[in-house]
């Protein structure tokens, strides 16, 4: 089971939650998983208007999206 798979299955969750300014993420992994996690953001994110990319940079900058990829 991927990480991807897997955060599929309960994306509407788990937006809830990035949406919450106590909620950190941290994934190590391979880089490919980078994009699957990326594109199942993007079409979350689009629901509510939110440009999922600049989201993502936010949420680095207050160190609330952590991944680390090999």
């Amino acid at each position: 089971m991927y990480i991807q798979t897997r955060m599929a299955q309960y994306a509407e969750e788990l937006w809830e939650l990035l949406k919450k300014d106590n909620t950190y993420v941290y994934m190590c992994g391979l880089k490919g998983m980078e994009k699957g996690i990326d594109d199942i953001m993007v079409s979350l994110a689009a629901k509510d208007g939110i440009d999922w990319l600049e989201y993502r940079r936010q949420l680095k900058k207050a160190e609330q999206w952590n991944v680390e990829v090999y």
